[in-house]
């Protein structure tokens, strides 16, 4: 019983001094009104270090997400009880993602076979696991008209650390020109498309003032290379 106490109290000491780690650390990334989301970042461990990599935090006065990566350093005495370091938790910069190279908006489609023009918003960035900034992609046109994607999400950052990696990988998608997520369909009036099916695997690049999307999806199997792409430009 001795030794199960014992053990219970080494485990509580050590999740206690995680969790003022992490708080520590929160409370720096969170001064002015800032967030920091561990829970999105990438962590490692190796011996007494922890690493959070790409750690987002977001500052709502200025309109932007900055990364941070964190390193945590332990010491271990002969009861297993763990302390932080001297010089921990060291707070660097991380490398630039590619937030900005998107530009939130309305934009406008080619005319459909139909009525009118496609009409679609774009909003982001936003957070996700691993780092990585999403944006999004919605469909404002009347139900007269054809929009293709009705609805899409996709992702900016290392390739790896994107919810779409693996598919990316089963198809040896490599490219860093297009930032990549999924689609969510086409708009009721655009009848049946096999490029543009719920999940297809999609690519996304700003130009200027013009977003193109392109399908690397036909019939439901993902494609080394585009098998359909639209262009949509931003509403003055």
């Amino acid at each position: 019983m001795t030794v199960f106490w014992n053990t219970l109290h080494c485990l509580v000491v050590r999740l206690t001094s995680m969790i003022l780690v992490f708080a520590a650390v929160t409370v720096i990334a969170s001064a002015q009104s800032t967030q920091a989301f561990f829970e999105r970042s990438t962590l490692t461990g190796s011996g007494n270090t922890i690493t959070a990599a790409n750690v987002p935090v977001t500052i709502p006065t200025a309109g932007i997400t900055i990364y941070l990566n964190v390193t945590m350093q332990f010491n271990v005495d002969s009861n297993g009880n763990l302390t932080l370091s001297s010089g921990y938790p060291q707070v660097v910069a991380a490398p630039t993602l590619l937030s900005s190279s998107f530009r939130a908006g309305t934009y406008i489609g080619p005319s459909s076979v139909l009525n009118g023009k496609s009409i679609v918003t774009v909003s982001g960035p936003g957070v996700t696991d691993g780092g990585a900034t999403t944006w999004s992609l919605t469909s404002t046109t009347g139900a007269d008209a054809c929009t293709y994607p009705s609805s899409a999400t996709w992702y900016v950052g290392p390739l790896s650390n994107t919810p779409v990696a693996s598919r990316l990988k089963g198809v040896g998608i490599t490219s860093t020109s297009w930032s990549y997520g999924v689609a969510g369909g086409i708009g009721s009036s655009c009848g049946h498309s096999y490029y543009w099916l719920p999940g297809s695997l999609i690519g996304v690049s700003q130009t200027g003032n013009s977003i193109t999307i392109a399908s690397f999806t036909y019939a439901g199997a993902d494609h080394g290379s585009p098998q359909d792409q639209i262009t949509f430009t931003l509403k003055p």
